[in-house]
């Protein structure tokens, strides 16, 4: 009898060749918008997955509104166990586009960064810079250089209504958002 065909030295060459084994974090790349349904899916097939989520303030039909948006779009951290779930079904979940990959290997997040990024949710991104509707602000752009306005409303995300006055008659202007300052 050969060595090769030994049982002790078949297991020594089946470790060799093994996996990863135990629990793992990993990145996951989702369509469009559809993080939610990929993290409802996975949990349904047993899997721990999240997004992380940062309160942001967005004009939304002339309105500015605070929203909940994901703070890296299209992306998704999976727990994956290698003894139980299965890859090949994670990839083919609905929401889910496949595996982030670092060469041919998939993308493997730590789990101290994963605390981090859970911790975030009680922070912020809301953008306080835009005054209310009423407020005095003060226009810094080349044709309207340091002229008092009144701040009118949001006119999309990056723009902005005001209420000047030209030769004794109040006047709507749109202006960039960046082109004027709240007066304190």
């Amino acid at each position: 009898m050969s060595d090769r065909h030994s049982p002790a030295k078949q297991s020594n060459s089946d470790a060799l060749f093994a996996g990863p084994t135990g629990t793992m974090w990993y990145l996951l790349y989702c369509k469009a918008k559809e993080e939610s349904r990929a993290v409802m899916h996975l949990a349904n097939q047993g899997i721990e997955a999240f997004y992380p989520k940062v309160m942001v303030t967005k004009v939304l039909r002339g309105k500015r509104q605070i929203v909940e948006d994901p703070l890296f779009p299209n992306y998704v951290f999976a727990q994956l166990d290698h003894g139980v779930h299965n890859f090949t079904s994670v990839r083919s979940t609905r929401g889910v586009i496949g595996f982030v990959k670092q060469g041919k290997a998939y993308q493997q997040v730590s789990s101290s960064l994963i605390n981090i990024f859970r911790e975030i949710k009680d922070a912020t991104g809301l953008d306080t810079s835009l005054p209310q509707s009423g407020d005095t602000v003060m226009v810094q752009s080349a044709n309207y250089n340091n002229i008092q306005a009144i701040y009118q409303e949001p006119k999309g995300d990056k723009r902005a209504l005001l209420l000047i006055e030209l030769i004794n008659q109040p006047v709507l202007v749109e202006v960039d958002n960046t082109e004027f300052r709240l007066i304190d």
